[in-house]
C-alpha cells in the first residue's frame, strides 16, 4: 500500500513580496492561513511602499524581516520568487532587469491567481478535489512563467498549457490541449520512449522526482532549437502520480554561447601551446647562434688586429694595399654574415599574427639549416641537401611554415644523437 503523502508537502517555496501596507497585510493572511493548512510556502521578506501598522505587526510577529527598497529584497540568497504586487510598470521591470535568473518574478495578475489557490478552501479530500488543487496551482505558474510549460494526464494528454510560441506556434492553448504532447511537441507518432528519445515524463513517474532530459524541437517556422525539458510530478493523498508538469526551456543560446566559450578556450589553448613550442625552439637556437655569430666574429677580430699591426709598424704587407683592402672585405663579408643569422633568428623569434604571401621554400630551408648548423656539427652529423630549382615558392604564412620545417628538423636531429646523414 502507498505512504500517506500529502501533495501540499511537496512545496516548498521561499518568496518576497513588494506591495502597498494594506495589500501586504493581506497576502500576510493568506499565507499565514495556507501554513496552517500544511502547504509549505515561507514569506521571507517584505517591501512596503506604504506604512501599516498592522502589517508591520503580523510580519514582526512570524518572524518575516521588513526591507526598505527593492535593492535590499534582491539582495536576499534564499528566495525563490519574487511576487510584485504593486502593479507599477517600472518597479516590475527594474525588478526583471536586475534579479538573480534563479529566481521566479510574479507580476500583480499572476501572483493574485497564485495566492487564489491558497485562498481556496480545502476541506474535500476525494480525488478530483486534489486534480482541481493541482491544475489550479498549475494554472497560476503557466500564466506567469517564460517557459512553455504544459500540465499532462498520464496517457501523454495535454490538460493545460500557456501560450508559448514553441508550442502552439501562437494559436493559443486550444490549438494543442487534448492532444499527445509527443505529437504536439515533437511531431511524433508515438512516445518518447519508444522512438529512442528519453522521456522525463516516465522517468517522474517511476522514481516519483523531478526528471531532465535535453530534447531537440522543431519550431512551427520548421527551425530546430536545443531545448531544456524538466518533468514535475503532482501527487495525490494516496501517493499517486495524478498528472505532470512540463517545463520546456529554449536553452539553445545558451548552448550556443557555451560552445562558442569552449571554442575559444581551445583556440587560446593551442594559440598558447604553439608559442611555448616556439620558445622551447628559441631556447634551443640561441647556442647554436652564439656558435655560429662567433666564429665570423673571430675572422673580423684577427683581420682587424692584422690591419692595425701593420699600421703601429707604419709598413706594409708584400701584398702592398690590396692586402688591406682584402682583408677589409672578408670582414664585412663576415660581419653580414652575423647580420644575417640575428636576424634570421629575430624574424624567427618574433611573434605576429598570421600573414599569407609568397615563400620562397629554397631560401627558407637554407635559413633553417644555417640557424641548426652547429647542433648538427656537434653529433658528427651530416646532411644532403636537394632542393628544386628556384623559384619554388608556396603561398602562405612565412612564420608557421618556417615552425613546421623548423620543428621537423629538429626532431630528427633529436632522434640521430649517434650522427648519421640528415
Amino acid at each position: 500500500m502507498a505512504a500517506q503523502v500529502d501533495f501540499r508537502h511537496h512545496l516548498l517555496l521561499r518568496c518576497g513580496v513588494v506591495a502597498d501596507g494594506e495589500r501586504c497585510l493581506s497576502i500576510l493572511q493568506t499565507l499565514d492561513a495556507a501554513e496552517r493548512r500544511r502547504w509549505r510556502v515561507k514569506l521571507l521578506c517584505l517591501v512596503v511602499t506604504s506604512d501599516s501598522d498592522a502589517c508591520s505587526g503580523l510580519a514582526l510577529e512570524k518572524g518575516i524581516r521588513i526591507l526598505n527598497s527593492t535593492q535590499e529584497l534582491l539582495a536576499q540568497s534564499s528566495l525563490d520568487f519574487i511576487m510584485e504586487m504593486t502593479g507599477d510598470a517600472d518597479v516590475l521591470a527594474q525588478l526583471a532587469r536586475d534579479k538573480p535568473s534563479g529566481v521566479g518574478l510574479l507580476d500583480r495578475h499572476a501572483a493574485e491567481l497564485f495566492l487564489d489557490v491558497f485562498r481556496r478552501e480545502d476541506k474535500e479530500t476525494s480525488r478530483d478535489s486534489e486534480i482541481s488543487l493541482a491544475t489550479s496551482f498549475a494554472s497560476a505558474l503557466l500564466e506567469a512563467s517564460p517557459d512553455t510549460v504544459i500540465v499532462i494526464d498520464r496517457n501523454y494528454r495535454i490538460l493545460k498549457c500557456n501560450n508559448s510560441e514553441m508550442l502552439t506556434g501562437g494559436k493559443g492553448p486550444e490549438s494543442v490541449i487534448g492532444r499527445h504532447c509527443f505529437e504536439a511537441v515533437y511531431g511524433a507518432l508515438q512516445p518518447c520512449s519508444r522512438i529512442d528519445r528519453v522521456c522525463p515524463m516516465n522517468k517522474a513517474i517511476e522514481t516519483g522526482k523531478p526528471a531532465r532530459a535535453v530534447h531537440e524541437v522543431r519550431m512551427p517556422d520548421g527551425s530546430m532549437r536545443i531545448s531544456q525539458v524538466t518533468t514535475y510530478p503532482l501527487v495525490n493523498h494516496a501517493g499517486e502520480i495524478i498528472q505532470v508538469v512540463d517545463v520546456i526551456r529554449d536553452i539553445t543560446e545558451d548552448v550556443s554561447e557555451r560552445i562558442e566559450a569552449r571554442a575559444r578556450a581551445i583556440k587560446d589553448d593551442l594559440n598558447r601551446f604553439v608559442q611555448e613550442d616556439r620558445l622551447v625552439t628559441l631556447g634551443r637556437l640561441v647556442a647554436s647562434v652564439c656558435h655560429e655569430i662567433n666564429n665570423p666574429i673571430t675572422s673580423i677580430v684577427t683581420f682587424n688586429k692584422l690591419i692595425l699591426s701593420y699600421i703601429k709598424e707604419d709598413s706594409l704587407p708584400p701584398e702592398g694595399l690590396k692586402a688591406f683592402e682584402r682583408y677589409l672585405e672578408m670582414s664585412i663579408k663576415e660581419a653580414l654574415r652575423s647580420g644575417t643569422i640575428v636576424n634570421n633568428l629575430l624574424t624567427f623569434a618574433r611573434q605576429k599574427g598570421v600573414e599569407s604571401g609568397p615563400v620562397d621554400l629554397n631560401e627558407l630551408v637554407a635559413t633553417i639549416l644555417m640557424l641548426l648548423g652547429h647542433q648538427m656539427d656537434k653529433i658528427d652529423l651530416k646532411r644532403e641537401v636537394r632542393l628544386p630549382e628556384a623559384p619554388f615558392s608556396a603561398y602562405g604564412d612565412y612564420a608557421q611554415i618556417q615552425q613546421v620545417l623548423m620543428n621537423l628538423i629538429s626532431n630528427a636531429i633529436e632522434a640521430m644523437t649517434d650522427g648519421g646523414t640528415l
